[in-house]
């Protein structure tokens, strides 16, 4: 699936993650997050796979139908926050 770098700013924001939380746990660099957000570079598709994975295991859905955007699966989020000590302490901050 194809998504844009508005849709991982807003997925972000659901999630209450800043882009140097999200490339830390995706494994990016912070400056290509970012630059991919602002709609300044196209990714490669192996980095693309690294952010879209660590957004749908938190609980993001990229949604493409008749509506480009993403919204939180509440439950996915939930056992997600319940079974990650990694979740635990990013909500510390």
């Amino acid at each position: 699936m194809k998504f844009s770098g508005k849709q991982v700013a807003a997925a972000r924001e659901l999630l209450g993650l800043s882009q140097t939380d999200l490339a830390k746990v995706a494994g990016v660099g912070r400056r290509t997050l970012g630059t991919f957000e602002r709609g300044d570079a196209e990714l490669k598709a192996s980095t693309l796979t690294l952010i879209q994975a660590e957004l749908e295991r938190r609980g993001i859905e990229f949604t493409n139908g008749k509506g480009i955007g993403v919204r939180l699966n509440f439950e996915k989020a939930e056992e997600f926050a319940r079974s990650s000590p990694q979740a635990r302490s990013e909500s510390d901050r």
